[in-house]
C-alpha cells in the first residue's frame, strides 16, 4: 500500500503508531521485570514496545508484542527495575563536565604543608593551567575561614608573579592571590572606584585591606580578567558530563545558564544576543548524534535588566530550538545568592544576626522587575528563579503573579529552584500560580551547611524549615527533582534518600514533618521534572508516543529499603531507543 492510502486507511480505522514506522527501524519489546511507568493511568504494565526512538505500546505482554510484531527484538529484564529515563530539572552539565579538566582542591588540608604537598605533587598537571593562571576548583566552603592559610601559601614569594584562582564549590564565591587580584584590578587602590556590587563581595582584613575572598560581583570581577573558554574545550565538558549523567540514568535536563560560558561573570553579567554561550556546543553535538540527552537552555537575565531584554532571548531561541533535542526555554533570574556565611547574599526578611541593618540585597525596581517577568511570559518563555531567602522567594511569587495579572494564564510553568527558607504565607501561591518548585533535596540533611555556617547568623525562626518540601507538597506545589550539578552529586537517589530520611552527614535535619514520600520523589525525577523543562508531552513516563528513554536498576526503587534504595545500581540507561550506558 502507498504511504498516502496507508495514512489515509489509518485516519479512518485507527492504527498503532508501529504502522508509521519506517520498516528498517529496530522493534523491541522489553519484558520480564517489575516496570514503573510514572504514567498514573498505566503505572506497571508488563511489557513495553519500541520502535526506532519512540514508545509503541505499553501493557500486556501478548498486547504490545501484537503491536510490535512477532519479529520484534525481545529484551528479557530478568527481574530487573524499569523506569523513564531520570530528568534533572536544574544541572549545569557543561560547566560540571568542564571541572573534569580543571583541578579539583583537595578538601581538609590543615596547614601550609599540607597544601605545599598537594602542589608539589601536581607541579606539571595541565589541568591547573588556564591560559597561565593556576586554577583549582570545587574549593570547600571551610577553607573560608582560612584565608589567612591560603594567604601564606599563595601570596609567598614564589607566587609574587603567578595569578593564582581558587573556586569554591557554591560557584557563588572564590579566592584570589594578590598576582591575580592585580591582574583583574582588583586592589586596596581600586576598590572604591568599582562597583557597589563589587565592593560588597570583596573580603576585607581587619584593618580594610582586600585579603583575596570574592563573592559573586566581585567573583563575576575576577573571572573577567581569564579569558574565554572556546567551543572546543565547552562540547568536551559537555561530554563529560552528559556521560556522567547518562551513568545515574539522567536522560535529560535543564541547564540554566545556557548564554554564558564557563567561568564567564554572572551574577552582575548582562548578556546579550550575540551572546551564545554554551548553545553552539550543545547544538552542534545533537546534530552529530552526540549528545545523549535532551537539553533545555536558559538564558540568564540579570534582575535589572529592562523588559527589552526578552527581545535578545527571543532572538536566542529562534536561533537555537531547530534542534529537537536542545532549545533555548526560557530565563534564568538570580533572585539572591547564598544564606552562608561568609557570602550571605541570600535575601532574608529579617536581618543577619551577625551583621545588623542587612538582609540582602534591596534595590530592586519591582515594578520594572514586574514588566520583564510578564514579557518573558507573554512569550512563554520559562522564568526560572534561584531563590534561597523567603524574601527572593516572595519577589518571584509577586512578579509572576504580577505576569499572571497582565497576560492571563498563559499555561507556562514558571519555576522556583533551592527554597531553602520560605515564609508560610508563600507556600500556598506555588499552587495558586503554578508555579513549580525545583528542589535539590540532597541539601535537606543535616551538615555544615545547613547547622555551623548560618546558625547564630541566621534567625532562628527562619531555620526551623529548612528546605520546606513538606510543606509545599501539602500545599499542593508541584515538586521537581534538581542537582545544581557541580554543586552537589548529580545522583537522583542519593537526593532521594535525604527527601524521604532528612539524613545528612550530621544527622537528621528537623523538623520530620518536611520529609516527603519516595513515591513523590520518583514523580519529582520524571513526569514533574518533564513538566519544569517544557517536555513533558514527549518524556518524563513510558507512555504511547514518548521518547524511548528508559534506565534499568539492578533492585526494585518502590520496595526495597530506603538504604537498599539509596545503593541501587544502574544497570543501562537508554536514550532515544539506544543504549547509551551499560554497568561495567
Amino acid at each position: 500500500m502507498k504511504p498516502s492510502r496507508l495514512f489515509l486507511a489509518c485516519a479512518l480505522v485507527g492504527c498503532s503508531l508501529s504502522v508509521f514506522a519506517q520498516q528498517d527501524e529496530p522493534h523491541t519489546i522489553i519484558y520480564g521485570g517489575e516496570i514503573y511507568t510514572a504514567d498514573s493511568n498505566n503505572p506497571h504494565p508488563e511489557a513495553v514496545g519500541i520502535v526506532g526512538k519512540n514508545i509503541v505500546a505499553v501493557g500486556r505482554y501478548q498486547d504490545v508484542l501484537k503491536q510490535v510484531g512477532a519479529g520484534a527484538q525481545r529484551q528479557d529484564l530478568h527481574g530487573k527495575y524499569l523506569m523513564p529515563g531520570l530528568i534533572d530539572s536544574h544541572a549545569h552539565v557543561a560547566y560540571a563536565g568542564f571541572q573534569t579538566v580543571t583541578l579539583a582542591f583537595p578538601d581538609g588540608l590543615k596547614n601550609a604543608g599540607q597544601i605545599r604537598a598537594f602542589l608539589a605533587a601536581n607541579k606539571n598537571n595541565p589541568k591547573r593551567d588556564l591560559h597561565g593562571i593556576e586554577f583549582y576548583s570545587n574549593l570547600s566552603l571551610d577553607y573560608w575561614d582560612h584565608i589567612d592559610l591560603l594567604a601564606s601559601v599563595f601570596n609567598a614569594d614564589e607566587y609574587k608573579n603567578t595569578p593564582v584562582v581558587l573556586a569554591g564549590y557554591d560557584a557563588h564565591t572564590g579566592w584570589a592571590n594578590k598576582a591575580m587580584l592585580n591582574k583583574s584590578g582588583l586592589t586596596d587602590e581600586t576598590l572604591d572606584k568599582l562597583d557597589a556590587g563589587i565592593k560588597a563581595g570583596t573580603g576585607l582584613t581587619p584593618q580594610g585591606k582586600v585579603n583575596g575572598f570574592v563573592a559573586e560581583g566581585a567573583w563575576d570581577f575576577v573571572l573577567s580578567a581569564i579569558p574565554p573558554v572556546d567551543d572546543g574545550k565547552i562540547a568536551q565538558g559537555i561530554l563529560a558530563g552528559a556521560k556522567v549523567m547518562n551513568g545515574f540514568g539522567i536522560t535529560a535536563w535543564m541547564d540554566p545558564i545556557s548564554n554564558v560560558r564557563p567561568l564567564a561573570p554572572v551574577f552582575n553579567a548582562s548578556p546579550g544576543r550575540n551572546d551564545t554561550g554554551l548553545l553552539p556546543a550543545y547544538t552542534s553535538l545533537a546534530q552529530a548524534g552526540r549528545l545523549n540527552a535532551h537539553v533545555t537552555g536558559l538564558a540568564l537575565v540579570n534582575i535589572h535588566a529592562k523588559p527589552e531584554a526578552i527581545d535578545d532571548v527571543v532572538a536566542l531561541r529562534n536561533q537555537f530550538s531547530q534542534t529537537p533535542d536542545v532549545r533555548l526555554g526560557g530565563i534564568k533570574i538570580f533572585q539572591d545568592g547564598v544564606i552562608e556565611y561568609p557570602a550571605q547574599s541570600a535575601k532574608l526578611s529579617e536581618d543577619y544576626l551577625n551583621r545588623p541593618g542587612y538582609s540582602g540585597d534591596n534595590t530592586l525596581d519591582k515594578k520594572q522587575f514586574c514588566q520583564l517577568i510578564a514579557r518573558a511570559d507573554a512569550e512563554h518563555l520559562i522564568a526560572h528563579f534561584h531563590a534561597i531567602g523567603d524574601r527572593a522567594v516572595k519577589e518571584s511569587l509577586d512578579a509572576i503573579a504580577c505576569a499572571r495579572q497582565q497576560n492571563g494564564n498563559s499555561e507556562t510553568l514558571h519555576s522556583i529552584t533551592h527554597l531553602e527558607v520560605v515564609s508560610p504565607q508563600s507556600l500556598p501561591r506555588f499552587q495558586q500560580l503554578n508555579v513549580a518548585a525545583a528542589m535539590q533535596l540532597l541539601w535537606a540533611g543535616k551538615d555544615a551547611a545547613s547547622t555551623t555556617l548560618i546558625d547564630g547568623k541566621v534567625p532562628a525562626p527562619l531555620l526551623k524549615h529548612l528546605y520546606p518540601a513538606g510543606d509545599l507538597l501539602r500545599h499542593g506545589a508541584l515538586i521537581s527533582g534538581a542537582s545544581d550539578w557541580p554543586v552537589s552529586s548529580p545522583n537522583p537517589l542519593l537526593a532521594i534518600y535525604t527527601a524521604v530520611t532528612r539524613m545528612g552527614e550530621l544527622g537528621e535535619l528537623p523538623p520530620e514533618s518536611e520529609k516527603i514520600s519516595r513515591e513523590a520523589m520518583l514523580k519529582a525525577y520524571t513526569l514533574n521534572a518533564a513538566k519544569v523543562i517544557g517536555r513533558d508531552r514527549e518524556i518524563g513516563s513510558i507512555s504511547v508516543g514518548k521518547s524511548a528513554d528508559l534506565v534499568l536498576f539492578d533492585r526494585n526503587l518502590e520496595k526495597v529499603s530506603i538504604e537498599e534504595m539509596r545503593d541501587a545500581k544502574v544497570l543501562w540507561t537508554m536514550f532515544e531507543g539506544t543504549r547509551v550506558y551499560s554497568a561495567p
